[in-house]
């Protein structure tokens, strides 16, 4: 029985010991979606960078290694549901960790927002059409909202135990049936190529560069649907307050991000030499080309087996990414930086139940508008986009646009919080100013400290800067949104400051269950 007294006494927490290691670590996997992205974002990279999407691949998970390092030191302090809105607190101050605290929670809705317009309007159809030639009418992403969306938000309201059953059952079943599919393919494809990691080992292909402005710009926006493959990284950071003990995060965070970037690097791999070199320009058009590519060297049965998990990966991805977006909004409701309407905790479930709907309906209304607005921008009018065939190539480069659009904010969201949480880690140990000894801690104290976190930050902006120049609809204009909403999220935090002092002061640090361990040694 859910104890209101007891709520009151420990400020409104959520219930501790739901998840473990183990647990934090399928979140992990589970949030990052390998084999959604496996069908999603390696497509929407090969747009821009073709063969060298491995490239861009690798390069954005060595870039996310480098997030470890960060996230590893931030969550050593900090535990809570909260998430990266309390580490920015904890290292940074109000108003990093305000902005960074409206951030986070969108770019995990805008990115949930995408998965049923993409999976739902151009893979479902796709493999419909392939395996059993039925055609499917344009408008079928919608209803299938309520399987991507909906359903998901249920169990995650039902309480973060029954959840974590099921993705830590899902989740590494799908790393093991990709790495297995994959070494499949590689095995058997002709085009194997280490060439694949070389920008400058193609000039024969080099006119496929021109309208981006060349392979290295190529690779680079690439790199956005990379990077983008991981925007559910992080997401064991708001469980802190479900957490075995804080340790179990830290653990998460490291592990899930090595088992994840090392399957959808061999992923990439596996689907471009798989689908040939010399006809990389078709892969995209295709709409289901790693389907395909499974198909032609595993047979029906690997095919098939590869559409199920990838629509199971969306559903469970879907799970945890609203699970964890309505924790950082529970956790900002508590402290009262958003209306308290947010922190409010179901009674029989012990789950922000408020805000996890929140969230389930800002997805649902981001998918539909933002589709129908992009497809107009693209000279598709609503009534063909509903009455249409879902194979009409003309729906497929829609909801693709659409797809790349809201994913493309989701990036941008993901970007200005990473730098943020790369400035916390500087910042935070210039100012507890530790003393080393020796030359190697010393090295290693500047190494782990300042100058990995701002590699990334370098690699993050070089993403940044390529998704602008030159604009490319629609990856342009949603940076231009995310601006928006960032300058937003600056002045709302600084108005929290100056007219609401007391509030700011309390910003992420209500709860921080490292300090509270501690305290009891």
């Amino acid at each position: 029985m859910y104890d209101n007294k007891k709520a009151t006494e420990y400020e409104n927490r959520l219930k501790k010991g739901q998840v473990g290691t183990w647990g934090a670590i399928a979140e992990e996997i589970s949030a990052m979606a390998p084999a959604c992205d496996a069908i999603a974002f390696v497509v929407s990279s090969a747009i821009f960078a073709f063969f060298l999407t491995p490239l861009s691949f690798i390069i954005a998970t060595l870039t996310m290694f480098l997030e470890v390092n960060t996230l590893y030191h931030l969550s050593r302090r900090h535990a809570s549901a909260g998430g990266y809105y309390g580490y920015i607190a904890n290292a940074f101050g109000p108003v990093p960790a305000i902005s960074a605290g409206l951030m986070y929670p969108m770019y995990q809705i805008v990115s949930t927002a995408a998965i049923p317009v993409f999976v739902a309007g151009v893979v479902l159809p796709g493999v419909v059409k392939y395996f059993l030639g039925i055609g499917m009418p344009a408008w079928i992403w919608i209803p299938f909202i309520l399987a991507f969306i909906i359903i998901p938000i249920m169990i995650a309201i039902i309480g973060i135990r029954p959840q974590m059953k099921y993705i830590k059952y899902a989740s590494f079943f799908e790393l093991i049936f990709l790495a297995t599919l994959s070494a499949i393919i590689i095995i058997k494809a002709p085009d194997n190529t280490v060439n694949v990691f070389n920008p400058f080992a193609w000039p024969q292909y080099s006119s496929w560069f021109a309208p981006e402005g060349g392979p290295i710009a190529g690779v680079g926006l690439g790199m956005i649907f990379g990077l983008t493959s991981f925007i559910g990284y992080g997401g064991s950071a708001p469980l802190g307050e479900e957490a075995t003990n804080p340790k179990a995060i830290t653990r998460a965070l490291t592990v899930g991000l090595l088992l994840v970037g090392i399957v959808l690097t061999e992923v990439a791999y596996a689907q471009i030499v798989g689908w040939g070199i010399p006809m990389m320009q078709t892969f995209s058009s295709s709409g289901i080309p790693g389907i395909i590519v499974a198909t032609a060297y595993t047979g029906i049965v690997g095919g098939v087996l590869f559409s199920l998990v990838a629509f199971n990966s969306a559903f469970s991805d879907s799970v945890a990414m609203q699970a964890n977006a309505g924790r950082v909004y529970f956790a900002m409701g508590r402290d009262g930086i958003i209306p308290k309407f947010f922190s409010y905790i179901h009674k029989k479930y012990v789950t922000p139940s408020k805000a996890l709907i929140f969230v389930a309906v800002s997805s649902s209304v981001m998918a539909i508008i933002s589709t129908f607005l992009i497809a107009m921008g693209a000279g598709v009018n609503p009534y063909t986009l509903l009455t249409s065939r879902a194979s009409d190539p003309v729906i497929v480069n829609a909801l693709t646009d659409s797809f790349q659009f809201l994913t493309t904010m989701a990036l941008a969201g993901l970007i200005i919080t990473h730098v943020l949480l790369n400035t916390s880690v500087m910042t935070m140990f210039r100012r507890l100013k530790e003393k080393h000894g020796n030359i190697l801690d010393k090295i290693k104290h500047f190494t782990e400290h300042y100058a990995f976190p701002a590699i990334a930050t370098v690699i993050f902006l070089f993403v940044l800067y390529e998704s602008v120049v030159p604009p490319v609809y629609p990856i342009t204009d949603a940076i231009i949104i995310i601006g928006v909403y960032t300058l937003f999220s600056v002045i709302y935090a600084f108005y929290i400051k100056y007219k609401k002092p007391d509030v700011a002061r309390r910003a992420g640090k209500t709860v921080n269950l490292v300090d509270e361990e501690h305290n009891k040694i």
